[in-house]
């Protein structure tokens, strides 16, 4: 049996470690209210985001949702009262289009926690994919993200200044926004840059009290699922799998539980939660218990993640040797 002494010893360097953590790392934790506050989410007519205009609605916030098509807004608002009793208000705009959610925000209350939830994905090889269709891929996922974040927070940091409340932009991203697999190369690229946005921008806007949180969902169960499946190539179907992920219900809660305790990173599952620690990089860190996580982890996940990259370059391989030899 080891003797006190000696575990004195080999846990001193941990907890030295959990002291250096808890002094260094930033920015401090927060929290996020939403009960009476003006939560405005993208994409909100179905799927992802119609689960968390749900959910905010549900916990007493003023939800706007904001999407291109109006009937499935008007579709998605009937949906949330008769759920919650609660009428949401509606706003159509392509994010696309930086005037449009210009007037959009112009038209709405300032904004306390924008929750940029919008995207497209159209899985294909780049040589195959024709550049309309990673345009728009890039033109939704990134550039309409920097169009809704640049109406919005002129008025959300005047409102985080009155109120003294803390404010959140919330981005979602991807798993495909942490590893490239094959088929993703334009969406990853659009997902990928949504997390320098996010890294940049929260050092930009922390003196204003705004905080932002970036959400790495797997597949989900939404309407879209099922064609994005008939379109993914072969190969990308024996290296990510062709069943749904996770429900968008489930995520939303991540999501929001995550906005309001003012993560920076959410991974929604185990194997995101893997990817997070193995992709952390320079990204800020609230906890010092989870910063101490990833310092243990990152090396091991390294191991992991090598091992991965063999399994799908066999995969790779062996698919192409079947097809020259068919």
């Amino acid at each position: 049996m080891a003797s006190p002494f000696f575990l004195f010893l080999l846990l001193l360097p941990f907890a030295i470690l959990l002291l250096v953590l808890a002094a260094i790392v930033r920015p401090r934790p927060v929290r996020i209210p939403l009960k009476g506050r003006h939560v405005l989410v993208t994409g909100g007519s179905s799927g992802i985001g119609l689960a968390l205009a749900l959910r905010a609605a549900a916990e007493g916030a003023r939800v706007s949702i904001l999407a291109r098509d109006p009937s499935r807004l008007q579709d998605a608002r009937d949906a949330i009262r008769l759920a919650t009793g609660v009428d949401v208000a509606i706003l159509a705009a392509d994010v696309r289009d930086p005037e449009a959610v210009a007037r959009a925000l112009g038209a709405a209350d300032p904004v306390d926690v924008l929750v940029c939830n919008h995207g497209v994905f159209l899985p294909q090889e780049l040589e195959r994919q024709s550049l309309e269709d990673v345009r728009f891929m890039v033109e939704v996922n990134l550039m309409g993200t920097f169009h809704l974040i640049k109406a919005a927070l002129p008025a959300m940091k005047q409102r985080a200044k009155e109120s003294g409340l803390p404010g959140s932009v919330a981005i979602m991203s991807s798993q495909a926004g942490q590893v490239g697999v094959y088929g993703y190369a334009a969406y990853s690229a659009s997902k990928f840059g949504l997390r320098g946005l996010a890294e940049a921008l929260q050092h930009e806007v922390i003196a204003d009290n705004i905080h932002i949180t970036l959400v790495f969902p797997p597949d989900t169960d939404t309407p879209g699922l099922a064609e994005e499946h008939k379109r993914r190539p072969e190969i990308t179907k024996l290296i990510a799998g062709s069943q749904g992920g996770m429900k968008a219900d489930d995520v939303a809660k991540k999501a929001l539980n995550g906005i309001k305790s003012g993560q920076f990173v959410v991974a929604c599952n185990f194997e995101g939660y893997l990817l997070y620690v193995a992709t952390v990089g320079l990204s800020p860190q609230r906890s010092c218990l989870m910063a101490f996580v990833e310092i243990l982890g990152v090396g091991f996940m390294r191991f992991v993640g090598l091992c991965y990259q063999w399994s799908w370059f066999t995969s790779i391989e062996k698919w192409h040797a079947k097809t020259k030899s068919g």
